[in-house]
């Protein structure tokens, strides 16, 4: 009478252990949930620091652009030596195309600049040259000191034919470079005249005073 019980004692382990690997069953299949979870954190972890990756592109361009801007004064600041302290210029200012310039020696350690009016209408001028000076190795950028103030630059109406000068002076010695010419940008203006002298002139590097623009007599 006891031996048709192990049948049933079998069934009962069989569905015992039916309900264990049923459950087993259900723990895999939540692990790749868990994983796929972690991993959907993981990407957006990354996105963040992906996000956080483009500020230096920002910061950069910024960068960029202030060395840019910086880079764009330079080169202005290559011709119109102090132009950011010259007066606004007036509306009737001589423009470089109204005007044609010369340069010449007026002995050891003096020049002259003188600007003549080409054009047929009357145009004013007032401040100062800005100067670069020209050699056999090119463009020289000399100290430049202004003889007096640009605030206190008297203003000038140059009639058709009428000349302007300003006078230069410096050290000169035969061991100084030599130059030939000079770029001159009228006061006021960003395009340059390129008179050149007649007989190389010696300048030394301890910087040219110029004097404003004064009629040329």
């Amino acid at each position: 009478m006891r031996q048709p019980a192990r049948p049933a004692a079998f069934a009962a382990l069989a569905i015992a252990l039916s309900l264990v690997g049923a459950a087993g069953c259900s723990d895999d299949s939540s692990a790749p949930g868990t994983t796929s979870a972690a991993a959907s954190a993981s990407a957006d972890s990354k996105g963040s620091t992906d996000a956080k990756g483009s500020a230096p592109t920002s910061a950069g361009t910024s960068s960029s652009s202030s060395s840019s801007s910086s880079s764009s004064k330079r080169s202005a600041g290559d011709v119109l030596l102090g132009a950011d302290a010259l007066p606004t210029p007036a509306a009737d200012h001589c423009r470089t195309a109204d005007l044609t310039a010369t340069a010449r020696s007026t002995g050891q350690g003096k020049a002259t600049v003188t600007i003549t009016n080409k054009s047929a209408h009357d145009c004013s001028v007032r401040g100062y040259p800005s100067l670069l000076f020209v050699g056999k190795d090119g463009h020289t950028e000399l100290p430049v000191d202004w003889a007096g103030s640009a605030t206190a630059a008297q203003q000038y109406t140059l009639s058709p034919g009428d000349s302007a000068a300003a006078r230069l002076t410096f050290y000169s010695e035969t061991e100084c470079a030599a130059f030939t010419a000079l770029d001159l940008v009228p006061p006021g203006e960003a395009r340059r005249l390129a008179p050149a002298f007649a007989e190389p002139v010696r300048i030394c590097d301890t910087g040219v005073r110029v004097t404003a623009f004064q009629p040329a007599g």
